[in-house]
């Protein structure tokens, strides 16, 4: 029985040995945080909380940078398209403006024009002794003045005033031959007797004849008919056939033709243009200084004609053949400025650039 107890109490020894053995190998538990650390311990806390916001923060940041720059971009861009808008507007509200005044310009000019028309056909009204058929011309001209002068606020054409202004000249011409008087014989001509060369009715130029024999242009009567107005149809035929040597590069023959042509019809509706072929005939046999004076007295007696524009550019050629390269620039420049809608200011500019 002893032994039994001695063998029990030597195993629990040995187990509370083993006990003992086993916790001394175990780490000692850390012991339990005392308040210093437990302060220490909730600021890391917070420490790390304020670290995870700032890197969230950060993120925002950056997403929020990016956005600005675009946004920048788009502004940038939006300016660019305005200043471009605003410079487009400005240009084109500055050609406006400026077509605005031409038009105004114009407006006044044409204005004046239809004024001096009106004036000229006032003295015609007021004259006396207006030939068989005046009154009916006359009438038609009142009335297509009075429908420019209805129609004024539309801007009559310039081609409708040039019209008139022909129409116009052609009255006077009749009215001034109807109130010239009418010269009578020294002796009536016995019927039978032949009618001399000086005194025939009919022009030169309706009957050809040779060259020997063909009469001066001095002594050349103009074509007229009983009542002391010119033929409209010999005079047409008369300057048809002075153009027509033009044209087939006669130019000795067309300059007597019209000079013979203006001398006797300074009056007619077709002595502008006459006046103008003649500065083209002295152009092209090399007259220059004729050419230049037949030019010159074409726009001062006649600045509104049709013919005035192409009549500047052949005035222009004719001064720069002749040397005189200041003023061929400078009626080049006037041809531009009075009439920029033209061919011949087309002409003009070509030859602009090539001066310069």
């Amino acid at each position: 029985m002893k032994s039994h107890l001695i063998v029990v109490g030597a195993m629990l020894l040995t187990a509370g040995v083993a006990t003992a053995q086993t916790q001394a190998a175990r780490p000692a538990a850390p012991p339990p945080p005392s308040g210093e650390n437990r302060v220490l311990l909730d600021m890391l806390n917070q420490v790390e909380a304020v670290s995870r916001q700032i890197r969230e923060l950060r993120g925002e940041l950056e997403e929020m940078t990016n956005r600005v720059e675009v946004l920048n971009d788009r502004v940038q861009k939006s300016e660019k398209r305005q200043s471009d808008l605003y410079n487009d507007t400005d240009g084109r509200l500055r050609r406006i403006e400026q077509l605005a005044k031409e038009d105004s310009e114009a407006r006044k000019k044409l204005v004046s024009q239809a004024a001096e028309l009106d004036l000229r056909l006032k003295k015609i009204e007021s004259g006396a002794g207006l030939p068989a058929g005046g009154g009916g011309q006359l009438s038609e001209l009142d009335a297509r003045l009075k429908k420019l002068e209805a129609g004024m606020s539309a801007s009559p054409s310039q081609t409708e005033l040039g019209e008139l202004d022909l129409r116009l000249k052609k009255l006077e011409s009749v009215t001034v031959s109807a109130n010239a008087p009418v010269p009578q014989p020294e002796a009536p001509v016995p019927p039978t007797a032949p009618t001399p060369p000086a005194a025939a009715s009919l022009p030169v130029v309706t009957a050809p004849a040779a060259p020997a024999a063909a009469t001066p242009p001095a002594a050349v009567a103009p074509v007229t008919t009983n009542g002391g107005t010119p033929d409209s149809e010999l005079v047409k035929r008369a300057y048809d056939t002075a153009l027509s040597k033009q044209r087939s590069g006669d130019s000795a023959g067309a300059i007597s033709d019209f000079r013979t042509f203006l001398k006797l019809y300074p009056r007619h509706e077709l002595a502008p243009n006459a006046q103008y072929w003649l500065g083209e005939a002295y152009f092209r046999a090399a007259d220059y200084q004729n050419a230049i004076a037949a030019q010159q007295k074409l726009l001062v007696t006649h600045p509104d004609h049709l013919k005035a524009p192409d009549a500047m550019l052949i005035l222009a050629n004719a001064q720069g053949a002749s040397g005189d390269q200041n003023a061929a620039r400078k009626t080049l420049e006037d041809l531009i400025a009075r009439h920029p809608q033209s061919d011949a200011a087309e002409k003009a500019r070509q030859r602009l650039a090539r001066l310069k």
